[in-house]
């Protein structure tokens, strides 16, 4: 109770902040969920910043076992330049330690989320070796066609969907990719360098990213001003080929539909059907359906692989920039498993300032003892957080 009571003093004293103050509103956050694509800017884009580094502390309660006080602190960092004409240079890393330990891999771990170097050698031709966390992926909640997101998280500080890709290890690849105005061709190869996870804090981990040879190939092409499907071919050694599809389009001016699809061998399919709407107000809802003919033994199993843990979902997504008031942003989702009832439900309310954030999330499971949500030890969690850029 004590901490709940500070949390709404803070967001009240935000809240009276807000409204007396006549800032612009603050830059769009790295995490900002799907857009429409011909929406113009209001204002000017401002150049991306060569380094950004920001660090957070946290403080929370959940219920296991009891009720228990957590606490935890993270440095974060992510450098992207031109080194040289035609060739960039990108680094992302994050440390988090959380007290009492419940990180995947212990209370400390370093995640190095990217380290490549990308040659463009002309315009239409990009080269990429090093670790890149490769997304695809036209869904929100959960994404079939996304191949290399297996055993890729350190850490899980949030269960935003955005935050869990964005802050998963990438994979250690050799990619090359060729543009067309109309589409796009990529090859990408990941070898083999190691044979399991590690839980050393500042391991590179390649056991977990590069347990195996794997290939991708995706290519996408436009057809017409609102629709641009891409296929995608995976493979490798143990690996059954997989066939991925992602379409996404435009329905009138304020609405994106979308379906992403993967099949293999012994009837294995994946995937998500649904759209996302966009208000006037910096409202955005989604509505998905999610299938998995394979579904993982255990959640733990589910959240390594992650993959979705039931066989059918209805998952419901929002986000709201300026709500209410300038800075303050709402976020949330619910997803439901439609054989047992059971729920998992997020909460956040993040507040920017110029150089700092004050979040405050949720998050409860419920349902009965023996359904997949239900079972969850961890039933409730609070936790208030401030991230301070540097």
């Amino acid at each position: 109770m004590r901490l709940i009571a500070i949390t709404l003093c803070l967001a009240l004293a935000a809240v009276s902040a807000a409204r007396a103050a006549d800032a612009p509103p603050a830059a769009p956050d790295d995490l900002d969920a799907l857009s429409i694509a011909d929406k113009a800017p209001t204002t000017p884009v401002k150049p991306a910043q060569k380094l950004r580094v920001f660090v957070e502390a946290a403080g929370g309660r959940d219920s296991l076992p009891g009720r228990t006080d957590t606490s935890r602190a993270a440095i974060d960092l992510r450098y992207d330049d031109t080194l040289a004409p035609g060739l960039r240079g990108v680094v992302s890393d994050r440390f988090d330690w959380v007290h009492p330990g419940r990180l995947l891999t212990g209370s400390k771990v370093n995640t190095l989320r990217e380290a490549y170097l990308s040659w463009a050698p002309s315009p239409d031709q990009i080269f990429d070796i090093g670790r890149v966390n490769i997304r695809h992926g036209a869904a929100v909640g959960f994404n079939p066609t996304d191949f290399f997101k297996e055993g890729a998280l350190r850490a899980i500080v949030s269960p935003d969907p955005a935050v869990l890709r964005e802050n998963r290890q990438g994979t250690v690849v050799l990619q090359g990719q060729k543009l067309w105005s109309t589409g796009s061709l990529t090859a990408t190869l990941s070898p083999k360098l190691g044979d399991a996870p590690s839980a050393s804090s500042f391991s590179l981990n390649a056991g977990a990213t590069n347990p195996r040879t794997r290939w991708l190939l995706a290519g996408s092409y436009k057809l017409g001003e609102k629709l641009n499907p891409e296929l995608l071919l995976y493979g490798g050694v143990d690996t059954p080929t997989q066939l991925g599809v992602n379409v996404s389009g435009l329905i009138g001016s304020s609405t994106v539909a979308f379906l992403e699809f993967s099949a293999a061998k012994h009837d294995e399919r994946r995937a998500a059907l649904g759209a996302t709407y966009t208000t006037g107000f910096n409202l955005s809802f989604t509505a998905e359906g999610e299938y998995n003919s394979k579904v993982p033994t255990s959640l733990a199993a589910a959240q390594e692989l992650q993959d979705l843990p039931v066989r059918r979902a209805l998952f419901f997504h929002a986000t709201w920039h300026d709500a209410l008031v300038r800075r303050l942003d709402l976020s949330g989702f619910v997803r439901r498993s439609t054989h047992d009832a059971s729920r998992a439900q997020w909460l956040e309310t993040r507040y920017h300032w110029d150089r700092a954030d004050l979040s405050l999330q949720w998050q409860f499971f419920s349902g009965s003892p023996n359904s997949v949500y239900g079972s969850v030890p961890q039933r409730r969690a609070v936790e208030l957080a401030l991230r301070v850029y540097l």
